[in-house]
């Protein structure tokens, strides 16, 4: 998979989805009626109406009201309940809180003309007042917010053409420097932002003429060498697995999404496979997405694990893992877990206020593998991954070895402007069981290798010595 595809695969998951978070969530068995009303998250920024059965979501903001979702409550299912005049929603290993208000605000009952929909200022003024009552990170990552907010205003009139706001506003996301910011926009405008871009560069390409790969490419030729004529695979080669030398179980775990019976052609591979499995899950919900996930992947580690449980050790490697659902992180860490932990818990900032702690279990498995395991994690391990390293902080026969993970925990909170672009940011704090933070600093190994920060010099500097790579992580294993 090229960098791009994974950079557009992973928006898809930390932006689109979660976007779905009231629609995609199941509401209990109280008559319908007994939900109608107005409804104010707390944290997040959603507003949701509900009357005769049918439902509204909208992101909002002191200034806007933007529909982001609406439906039928028939689709739902058992995820939504009332309690003291409460509505909580549980979402995989999440709860909302949802507090009724008296009606929705005027702004929210006003149709916008096409004009202030798509106004330059008014748009990034949203912007700007969903980053300042919800982005958890400006401290932490030395973001002068008034000061990066105000300088970058002073460029937009109402003159600003789509393509160059879309820049403007790319240019000050991108230096926050944090993985799980980003911005969509329609296919036109990123291409003339593009282009925009690209007339305006005379830099060239810092790496020349020297081979790039991509994360799954490099994983592959890893678990190749690594395994020969040993190696065992599953749904486009997301799972490698097999028995290494010296009697060394090998677990390699690319991503933490496509895994699910999607009943895709086997001729599918690469991008192609993924292309067909992302437009296959378009129209469902993210909950049911979880469902097909966590479906997909536990037969497939009923198989790994029975393959491995005589091995001495483990070496489970997602130094190539750029995230994807947590829950299948979790279960992948269960089956390493004799016993049930707390591991982390988590909360979401609003304004200056956070949500109440959402407290986060590794489940235990009716047969773990309780014997050394060598968690092998990098600079390209994140998201979701970070949640299996972060609850693998509880195993005490868990060994990790690399380098620190990328730093990046929270969920991405995704929100529409106005003119209907997507953004997303990072809302959210995770704190383990003795109150670290690691969003922008990553969690250190037990075992510091010497991987390169820039992602085509790892992945390199692995390629030109697989066997080194290899005869290195066996050392650590077997002594």
């Amino acid at each position: 998979m090229t960098s791009s595809i994974k950079k557009s695969l992973q928006f898809i998951l930390c932006v689109t989805i979660p976007l779905l978070i009231i629609s995609c969530s199941e509401v209990s068995v109280e008559p319908e009626a007994s939900l109608d009303g107005t409804w104010l998250s707390i944290g997040y920024g959603r507003i949701v109406q509900i009357e005769s059965g049918d439902f509204l979501l909208a992101d909002i903001t002191s200034q806007s009201c933007t529909v982001v979702s609406e439906g039928e409550l028939s689709i739902f299912g058992d995820r939504l309940s009332l309690a003291n005049d409460t509505l909580r929603l549980k979402d995989g290993i999440n709860t909302y809180y949802f507090t009724k208000t008296a009606s929705a605000p005027d702004r929210c009952k006003e149709d916008l003309s096409e004009e202030k929909k798509n106004d330059p200022l008014y748009n990034f003024e949203v912007l700007g007042e969903i980053f300042s009552d919800h982005y958890a990170y400006f401290e932490l990552r030395n973001i002068n917010w008034d000061s990066l907010y105000n300088a970058t205003k002073q460029n937009i009139t109402a003159e600003t053409s789509n393509a160059e706001l879309y820049v403007i506003m790319e240019d000050m996301l991108d230096s926050f420097n944090d993985g799980h910011i980003g911005i969509s926009a329609s296919d036109d405008v990123e291409e003339a932002a593009k282009a925009l871009r690209s007339s305006a560069s005379t830099t060239n390409d810092e790496n020349g003429n020297e081979k790039t790969y991509g994360d799954l490419v490099i994983a592959q030729l890893v678990a190749e060498h690594y395994l020969k004529d040993n190696l065992k695979s599953s749904r486009n080669k997301v799972i490698n697995w097999g028995i290494m030398d010296n009697n060394i179980g090998y677990l390699q775990i690319n991503v933490m999404f496509g895994h699910g019976d999607l009943s895709l052609p086997d001729s599918l591979s690469g991008n192609d496979y993924w292309r067909a499995y992302f437009g296959e899950l378009e129209n469902i919900t993210s909950e049911k997405h979880t469902r097909i996930e966590l479906a997909g992947i536990n037969p497939t580690l009923d198989i790994v694990m029975a393959d491995l449980e005589d091995m001495d050790a483990i070496i489970l490697d997602v130094r190539f893992n750029g995230g994807g659902k947590d829950e299948v992180a979790l279960d992948i860490m269960k089956r390493f877990n004799p016993k049930r932990h707390l591991v982390f818990n988590k909360k979401a900032k609003h304004q200056d206020r956070y949500t109440r702690p959402t407290n986060v279990y590794l489940e235990s498995s009716d047969k773990p593998y309780t014997k050394s395991v060598y968690l092998l994690t990098s600079q390209e391990s994140a998201s979701a991954t970070e949640i299996m390293v972060l609850s693998s902080l509880q195993l005490d026969h868990v060994t990790r070895v690399g380098t620190n993970t990328e730093g990046v925990f929270s969920d991405v909170l995704d929100k529409v402007l106005p003119n209907e672009w997507e953004i997303g940011l990072s809302n959210e704090v995770y704190l383990d069981t003795k109150g670290n933070n690691y969003e922008g600093i990553g969690i250190a190994p037990h075992v510091e290798l010497d991987y390169a920060n820039d992602s085509q010099v790892f992945f390199r500097s692995l390629a030109q010595d697989l066997e080194a790579d290899k005869n290195r992580i066996l050392e650590i294993a077997t002594n």
